[in-house]
């Protein structure tokens, strides 16, 4: 059996997960903004020069408006897609998440919640298969196996494992969170409301001892 160190449940906000995805933006992509906006900028100002030595150079003006128009995109973008995230998760269902850190390897288990209005549609659904059992108990086994089915699909998981040493794992902490970077693609939080002082404690040792934090 293997010697767990760690095992946290815990939800998350939307703002945790916006101020989450900015700083993970923030990490991994502030440095390429920044070198492409001096790339645009050399544009600009090539453009400008050719404005001001020729006032009818068409390509003057052509750097000079690519040039802005692509800075721009350059750090309009991760705010569009940030604002998207949001948008898009907001009408999800919510979801609620497992962490058990082992010596060689973390376990995220996200767990999914039914929404009220999944509940109530859910409760008409099985009124209806009772009425439909009082009506025809020839199908009285297939509505418990339909039942079963969806408990089933209720208490659906989704574990995911990563290994200390193979996966690329960096761990940041601030007043509010502790977040684990994975592979540079996938950002997991983890809110301190949702935490004991132990149990940060204990996590941040981990983060610590792991060298990743």
């Amino acid at each position: 059996m293997e010697d767990r160190l760690l095992k946290i449940c815990y939800d998350m906000e939307l703002s945790e997960i916006e101020e989450g995805f900015r700083l993970f933006q923030k990490k991994y992509q502030l440095k390429r903004s920044i070198l492409f906006t001096i790339v645009y900028g050399i544009a600009v100002i090539l453009g400008v020069d050719m404005v001001i030595r020729n006032p009818q150079n068409f390509y003057g003006y052509l750097l000079i408006g690519l040039g802005i128009g692509l800075i721009f995109m350059q750090w309009y973008r991760p705010v569009a897609i940030r604002k998207k995230l949001i948008n898009t998760l907001s009408s999800m269902t919510k979801e609620t998440y497992e962490t058990e850190i082992f010596q060689n390897r973390i376990q995220i288990t996200t767990k999914l919640e039914e929404t009220a209005v999944e509940n109530e549609e859910a409760e008409k659904s099985d009124e209806e298969a009772q009425t439909e059992e009082k009506v025809e108990n020839s199908e009285g086994v297939e509505n418990e196996e339909t039942e079963e089915n969806e408990t089933e699909e209720q208490s659906e998981e989704v574990v995911s494992n990563f290994y200390f040493g193979s996966d690329l794992m960096e761990a940041m902490e601030n007043d509010k969170m502790f977040l684990l970077f994975v592979n540079k693609s996938l950002i997991y939080i983890y809110p301190k409301r949702c935490l004991t002082e132990d149990e940060q404690n204990t996590l941040r040792e981990i983060f610590t001892d792991k060298a990743i934090l």
